[in-house]
């Protein structure tokens, strides 16, 4: 029987293994199975949402795979006791709102503000001459007290003189933009690929280089479509879920 359509007393009737993934990712996120905890049996989660043992397995391999779970063979599919937060990748990115998690208390820390010279990379992002002077803010975002991503973000000069000083104490670059007139904005690209971390980037994420990240680049641009800043950066892949 198509499981779509599958229904008894008590069961829930959903689609297939991507539909039991998300309600069992929103319970795991509600709380509904504490951290570090272990689910009910592959068998009661099958008649628990109305499936087949395959398509409950296979639901179970996403979220191990997300980092969500941890299956011990024998024994069966564990709460992760260190949740990854989740970052939502959308149009309007802010750290505030699209870094989420259950329980961790989110903060960033600037860890350096230099003014320079743009190379033709950042230069080609920020639609200016190669050379033009850029402000940088190297930034580490942290889930509690574990570093989850570490970012430099630039951004013109001459548009935006003294933004470091202002994002250094509000630590919402939202807030800081708003003195100079730009009262919102949108991620116009955001590319994203997984590669092994660099010395530094190690370091400031306090994991092996032995361990890949998810490293991102991105432009946001204001109302008029002038790109204002942009992003180069990284996340810890075994900490944080993107979801598109």
């Amino acid at each position: 029987m198509d499981e779509k359509n599958r229904q008894g007393d008590g069961v829930k009737t959903v689609g297939g293994w991507a539909a039991v993934a998300t309600e069992l990712r929103a319970a795991i996120d509600r709380g509904r199975h504490a951290p570090g905890s272990r689910l009910p049996s592959e068998r009661a989660l099958s008649e628990q949402f109305g499936v087949s043992r395959v398509t409950m397995r296979r639901a179970i391999a996403e979220l191990e795979g997300e980092g969500l779970l941890r299956v011990a063979r024998g024994s069966g599919a564990y709460v992760r006791a260190d949740m990854p937060v989740r970052f939502k990748l959308s149009d309007k990115v802010r750290f505030s709102k699209d870094l989420t998690t259950t329980e961790a208390n989110l903060t960033r820390k600037v860890l350096s503000t230099s003014e320079i010279p743009a190379n033709a990379n950042i230069a080609t992002r920020l639609n200016l001459q190669p050379g033009e002077m850029v402000l940088e803010m190297r930034v580490v975002a942290y889930a509690d007290e574990l570093p989850v991503s570490v970012v430099m973000r630039s951004c013109s000069a001459m548009r935006f003189p003294g933004l470091t000083e202002k994002f250094a104490a509000t630590g919402s670059f939202t807030a800081a933009l708003k003195d100079y007139g730009v009262t919102d904005y949108w991620r116009r690209s955001t590319d994203i690929t997984a590669r092994m971390p660099t010395e530094a980037e190690a370091r400031l994420l306090q994991q092996s280089r032995l361990k890949p990240v998810l490293a991102y680049a991105g432009e946001d641009v204001d109302a008029d479509g002038t790109v204002i800043s942009c992003q180069i950066g990284c996340f810890a892949s075994e900490r944080v879920v993107v979801t598109v």
